[in-house]
């Protein structure tokens, strides 16, 4: 990463950090389901990549603006950014990419969606948000015991997206039940708990849904919480703990680097259910984190991974494009 792309990437972290005390965000990855640890390619000392949170959050919605935000806007409005970039993104995907996309404007409440944003779809690594978000409103709502040893474990998933800490904080927090758990907290519709308890790759939600938690972490957490999150993902490494790397999607090149408007973001990937790629990209964009941009694809496997990521990052270049 050049050193502009991580002093911008900073700059975000800091925008959490400041106006947070007015929010922050995640996201995440995992070629194996659940999470069979790929060869590590990522050194201990490896810089972070991306935006810094500090640079991209803003303040937080007010009361009204975040309530105005909890459902889909009737009718697209197109003059609105956040529908145009909608529709961006549905045109640049291929025939044979499923795409399910939502993109949240902080500043206006409009939250526009694709065809397929309720749909619940298998999250791979980007369970680890909502595992890190369970385990921090229980802390907080149940007086649930969380050592320095298990946060650290939350900031290994979340950040090098660590498989193995996600597997310890799975069993011990009973992960399988984190998803039902904050349905039923914050009122979501396509979420679930993954059929088959251990496969933490293969818990379910939607889009629509993926845009609520990241308006919860960055508009109702507590601050110290908030702060936490958006600190341990904006540690995130160029490869992620597996060896898988983190510049697709909205963190390609065209987003993140110095002509992007930057974001920071969790990615995520697993293969392979009836030969197809699950490539996902969620997070903030834009000048204080103005979007909320999530983007869940499945694809074929014939164009390999390279091909896959190709495909999320061209959509993402899209999106951003239109969001100016």
């Amino acid at each position: 990463m050049d050193g502009g792309t991580r002093l911008r990437r900073v700059a975000i972290i800091t925008c959490v950090a400041a106006a947070l005390s007015a929010g922050p965000m995640i996201a995440t990855n995992s070629d194996g389901i659940g999470g069979s640890p790929m060869p590590s390619a990522a050194g201990p000392g490896e810089a972070p990549f991306g935006a810094d949170p500090a640079r991209l959050f803003g303040p937080q919605l007010d009361q009204a603006t975040a309530g105005a935000a909890t459902e889909p806007a009737s009718e697209p409005e197109a003059v609105d950014p956040s529908w145009a970039a909608v529709a961006a993104a549905e045109a640049a995907a291929s025939a044979s990419t499923y795409l399910a996309v939502a993109v949240l404007d902080r500043d206006t409440g409009v939250l526009a969606t694709g065809a397929n944003a309720t749909e619940p779809l298998y999250t791979a690594s980007l369970s680890k948000l909502v595992v890190a978000i369970d385990v921090l409103n229980r802390r907080r709502l149940d007086g649930l015991a969380v050592s320095p040893d298990d946060m650290e474990l939350l900031r290994r998933a979340l950040g090098p997206s660590d498989d193995n800490a996600m597997n310890a904080l799975w069993t011990r927090f009973d992960g399988a039940g984190a998803a039902s758990r904050l349905g039923e907290l914050l009122g979501l519709a396509g979420i679930g708990d993954p059929a088959a308890p251990s496969q933490w790759g293969e818990m379910l939600v939607s889009a629509a849904d993926h845009v609520r938690l990241w308006r919860h972490v960055l508009d109702e957490l507590p601050s110290g919480d908030a702060e936490f999150l958006a600190a341990a993902m904006g540690s995130a490494p160029a490869r992620a703990a597996d060896g898988f790397a983190h510049d697709f999607g909205l963190l390609a090149q065209d987003v993140v680097g110095p002509e992007g408007p930057g974001a920071v973001a969790k990615q995520g990937w697993m293969c392979c259910f009836s030969r197809q790629y699950y490539l996902h990209s969620v997070g903030v964009v834009g000048p204080s984190a103005r979007y909320i941009v999530v983007l869940l694809s499945r694809q074929p496997r014939d164009a390999g991974w390279t091909g896959a990521r190709a495909e999320l990052s061209g959509i993402a270049t899209e999106v951003v494009r239109v969001l100016g």
